[in-house]
């Protein structure tokens, strides 16, 4: 064999083994997102036979619920700590509104600890850990004033937002934070985010609510999501200016 073939027969080899195993692997992770999707989309069935209340009050906010998560993140929040202070005000004016919720005796009745899981005193410490000032109340911002029903899809919002809190946690911790210092507001709870999290779902799907009641839940949710996206503009025009930390 001439010995220009030769080489030519080395380099190839090795070219089509890589190739081959390259298209294996193409193959195997797109095997495994399809199995992954029928895996979601089998959980999705679940949760939806198991929490039909959760599942709808997730389809009926999505819309506003990704408007929301954009515009917080378009704040690039974990880019610096001054960003993340300006996060952290916007989240303490949000807690401070629906402040009242969390300690409505009515509302204690369904949802298990409701008291416990109101995360303003979180919020309050991280400031002082970070030297921050707490923030001043933002004028005409008044107390929210709905009915019980209503409250429910509120604080379905405000509950959720705690199961997204694991992901922003691990962006904090990149800013030297932690559930101990100055991002006690993004702890999960003790027993865990997601049982945590299945308390309340229970509680949500175990009232005893009529279907106009059930409506009012939902609008109250929506109403929820529409307010923390009418925030971020009201609580990021008075924060401080950005300076990179």
């Amino acid at each position: 064999m001439p010995s220009l073939l030769r080489n030519k027969c080395f380099v190839i080899g090795p070219i089509r083994d890589l190739f081959q195993e390259y298209f294996e692997g193409f193959q195997n992770s797109f095997v495994l997102i399809y199995k992954s999707q029928r895996v979601l989309k089998h959980m999705s069935n679940l949760r939806a036979a198991n929490y039909p209340r959760m599942s709808k009050l997730r389809t009926s906010t999505s819309s506003v619920h990704d408007q929301l998560d954009k515009k917080i993140m378009a704040q690039s929040p974990f880019e610096s700590k001054a960003n993340y202070g300006q996060f952290l005000r916007y989240q303490y004016h949000l807690m401070k509104h629906v402040e009242s919720l969390y300690q409505n005796v009515k509302l204690a009745e369904l949802i298990p600890d409701l008291a416990a899981r109101d995360r303003t005193q979180q919020l309050t410490l991280d400031f002082q850990d970070l030297e921050l000032s707490q923030p001043e109340p933002i004028q005409n911002l008044e107390a929210v004033t709905v009915s019980q029903y209503e409250s429910l899809g509120w604080l379905y919002v405000i509950e959720g937002s705690k199961l997204g809190a694991a992901v922003l946690a691990k962006e904090a911790e990149k800013l030297g934070l932690n559930g101990e210092f100055g991002a006690r507001f993004l702890a999960g709870s003790d027993i865990g985010r997601g049982y945590h999290w299945r308390q309340f779902m229970q509680g949500i799907e175990d009232a005893l609510l009529n279907e106009q009641q059930e409506q009012a839940m939902l609008a109250g949710a929506q109403a929820a999501f529409k307010f923390a996206n009418q925030l971020v503009e009201l609580s990021y025009t008075q924060a401080p200016s950005p300076h990179a930390a």
